[in-house]
């Protein structure tokens, strides 16, 4: 009986999940979903989107930003493939009002995306009819206080360990750069 009641809570639980996410992707186009845990002190936080996919993009994902910045960052990147612009590896975000930050889209080519990731944006992805797994960026930003990307001489060793290297080797070279989208 026990474990019937525990599977009917869960099941409510992912239906009102479900439910806010759908919302969400009528009213904006797109959602996130942002997964925060304090109990485990070895959890990386993380948010990624659900909706970009329905515009031909690949779905984002980012690691232990503040989910007002992730925000801020995931409708800039929403704005620029709106405007008819590639989200393409190497694309750097340098918004003008904030100098010193930047963040760079990486394709995500590990298995532990899908394995551990986006697992709404998989669903999300079946209930449209598209089989597989979705396209998936992660935006890296570099150190606050060396501003190198991990992957960058002179990145600070510990560093490299708050953002999971889902994606492999180096941006390629002129990569395209832009501002923030009003």
């Amino acid at each position: 009986m026990f474990a019937r009641l525990r599977q009917w809570a869960d099941e409510r639980r992912r239906d009102a999940h479900d439910a806010s996410l759908l919302k969400k992707l009528d009213q904006f186009g797109w959602t996130a979903t942002y997964v925060f845990e304090k109990r485990d002190p070895n959890h990386k936080d993380f948010a990624y989107t659900l909706g970009f996919s329905d515009f031909g993009a690949p779905e984002l994902i980012v690691f232990e930003l503040q989910p007002e910045l992730i925000n801020a960052v995931f409708w800039q990147y929403f704005h620029y493939m709106k405007s008819g612009q590639e989200l393409a590896d190497g694309l750097t975000f340098r918004p003008s009002d904030m100098p010193g930050f930047e963040c760079m889209l990486r394709k995500a080519v590990r298995p532990e995306t899908w394995d551990g990731h986006v697992f709404d944006a998989i669903r999300y992805d079946r209930t449209k009819g598209r089989s597989g797994r979705p396209a998936v960026m992660q935006i890296v930003w570099p150190s606050a206080s060396t501003g190198h990307y991990p992957w960058s001489p002179g990145c600070p060793a510990d560093y490299g360990a708050s953002q999971p290297q889902l994606y492999e080797g180096h941006p390629p070279e002129g990569a395209p750069v832009f501002d923030a989208i009003d």
